[in-house]
């Protein structure tokens, strides 16, 4: 198979779905300018409607079909065809792919309408513009230089950031960003699915093995098939499911405020004020649906934090049991008389530090395969109360509705999805979508939202797993070193020494395992608490926006009364446009939705 024509097909695709996410911010900018319109009519009309909240979820989803990217980040020993494969998946030698040149700084690629590098320091040293030769004259180097770096533990160009390449490839232009780092990336069964798709996995897998196979043998056709689809079908309805969520409840939030307003134009101010005033108690019943569900987010809080903190504390503690036998296998070349050796010492203690590093890094990989598990569990369950929450919560608003308009108002006539009247908080709470005004997570999250499905990987960051990395690997390897410095050197055989090695390294880590496990227990803890809290702050938020805007909704219409008389035929007739054109733009993103659904099946 042709990787060229496989490009072709993709860039068509990418393409495709790139005119689709334009099409649909656009009826989304549209929406909301006839929402914001409307409102700012409405000060000198009958009142607003208390759709504001609705406006940033809309310019929010707008924004991130306009802006989003989707960056790769591609990782890979030296001189093992990442310039190769990534000049393929661009279609153009864009990146040094030289036999006796290597990458070696950040660099990241994207669109741009004229080429140029820049590139970025780490201190204030203005940002330096080179052409593409001078870029690859000055920031590349010999593949023998990069292995002396990384064994010293250096950098080629420690100053330097990154550098920013911007060019006018189709491939960018339509959304991709890609990184290329010089960083190792030869631990890549410890990358499952969750990252990359299996078949993507299972063909970097054989590029790694066997660097000197084409493309095509190597599984890149497989690999392109799968990026593929996951960009222009899996992430294009995600995306566009987004927005066809968040346009539908935008318009159910309208005509349910339009049909509670028009009945309520007619009547004076005291029988108005009247009916306000009886459904107070309604208004209490939702705060205390709010006040119950963060209530149980708390407790779920409590028990998943102290859980996970202890399971790492006993994960940790049983590391000794198999130590001997893990460790084993990660340095089997490991020599005990190059640390008796002076002029090898330093070798040796970086070769063990890496060893130690990458077996204690896989071992709280698998540990939070666990977390991750439990934390997938507590938030389904979660799910499930804010679907319960949600139910009763819609059933006390049409309460409100209904004795304030003493008539039922249908929530989408357009739709036969009883969906469409769960309130937007319940739908954020449940995973539907993603959008967020908070700081999720301590910053980990930032402006990436929470869809609990997709965001669990974040826990691990926020738990500081590389922080647990580098207290285990110090309080280790520092005795671990003059214990070794005891040994009189009189092992002759080298499996002797090894094992002798062994004993000793287990030995050491199992005196220290306690303090870890101690000093560890609270940032765990704390890690997952602030996971749950900042889910909890977020649907707080949303609840007491969404209680906010309904009784501004009918303030808004008593204090219009009060100022003078509302001209009730023309505000009928402005109601019912604002209703009609909003549906449209609703009905036009469903129609899209629909046909890449179909599309993509």
């Amino acid at each position: 198979m042709n990787y060229k024509v496989e490009t072709e097909n993709f860039l068509k695709d990418l393409e495709r779905v790139a005119q689709v996410r334009v099409e649909v911010a656009n009826y989304l900018e549209q929406m909301a300018e006839t929402i914001e319109l409307a409102e700012l009519e409405g000060k000198i009309s009958s009142g607003g409607l208390g759709l504001n909240s609705h406006l940033e979820d809309i310019k929010a989803v707008e924004n991130n079909l306009r802006q989003g990217v989707f960056r790769f980040l591609i990782l890979g020993d030296t001189k093992r065809g990442k310039s190769t494969f990534l000049n393929a998946l661009i279609g153009e030698n864009l990146l040094p792919s030289d036999v006796n040149s290597c990458t070696a700084i950040l660099t990241i690629l994207r669109y741009g309408r004229e080429k140029k590098v820049t590139v970025y320091f780490n201190d204030d040293t203005k940002p330096e513009q080179l052409d593409f030769q001078q870029f690859k004259q000055a920031y590349t180097i010999e593949p023998s230089e990069a292995k002396e770096l990384e064994q010293d533990e250096q950098q080629a160009f420690p100053n330097v950031s990154h550098a920013l390449v911007e060019y006018p490839l189709p491939l960018l232009e339509k959304g991709i960003e890609i990184i290329d780092s010089p960083d190792l990336f030869d631990n890549l069964d410890t990358y499952d699915e969750r990252v990359f798709p299996i078949s993507a996995i299972q063909a970097l897998r054989r590029r790694v093995k066997d660097p000197s196979a084409s493309l095509e043998e190597t599984g890149f056709p497989e690999f392109l098939g799968s990026l593929n689809t996951f960009l222009t079908k899996e992430r294009a309805i995600a995306q566009l499911q987004q927005a066809r969520t968040i346009a539908r409840q935008a318009y159910t939030r309208t005509h349910e405020a339009i049909e509670r307003r028009i009945p309520l134009l007619a009547q004076d101010i005291d029988r108005l004020k009247r009916k306000i005033n009886s459904v107070e108690p309604e208004f209490k019943k939702l705060t205390d649906i709010r006040d119950c569900f963060q209530q149980e987010i708390r407790s779920m809080r409590d028990i998943q934090a102290k859980g996970i903190a202890d399971s790492f504390r006993n994960y940790i503690l049983n590391l000794g049991s198999t130590f001997e036998t893990d460790f084993l296998r990660y340095q089997p070349d490991l020599e005990l008389f190059d640390f008796l050796s002076k002029n090898k010492h330093d070798a040796f203690n970086k070769a063990l530090k890496k060893t130690f590093g990458q077996y204690i890094n896989d071992k709280l990989y698998n540990w939070t395969l666990s977390a991750e598990k439990n934390l997938n569990i507590a938030f389904a369950q979660l799910t499930v109360s804010a679907a319960r929450y949600g139910e009763s919560y819609s059933q006390i608003t049409d309460e409100i509705t209904e004795k304030i308009t003493e008539q039922k108002v249908v929530a989408n006539p357009n739709s036969t999805d009883e969906g469409d009247k769960t309130p937007t908080w319940t739908k954020w709470a449940m995973g539907l979508f993603s959008l967020t005004r908070g700081n999720l997570a301590g910053g980990t999250m930032a402006g990436a939202g929470f869809d609990w499905k997709n965001s669990l990987l974040n826990c691990v960051a926020v738990i500081g797993i590389g922080n647990i990395i580098s207290a285990v690997t110090k309080i280790f390897l520092e005795p671990l070193g003059l214990a070794l410095i005891r040994l009189d050197g009189g092992f002759v055989q080298a499996d002797l020494a090894r094992q002798e090695l062994f004993k000793m390294a287990e030995k050491e880590l199992v005196k220290h395992l306690p303090q870890v496990a101690s000093e560890q227990w609270l940032p765990v803890y704390n890690g997952v608490k602030e996971y749950f809290d900042a889910y909890e702050r977020e649907v707080t938020k949303r609840i007491d926006d969404d209680i906010t805007s309904r009784k501004s909704e009918l303030d808004n219409l008593v204090k219009q009364k009060e100022t003078f008389e509302v001209n009730r035929d023309a505000e009928v007739q402005r109601l019912q446009k604002l209703d009609g054109e909003v549906a449209v733009k609703s009905q036009q993103i469903e129609r899209i939705f629909q046909n890449l659904s179909i599309a993509s099946a």
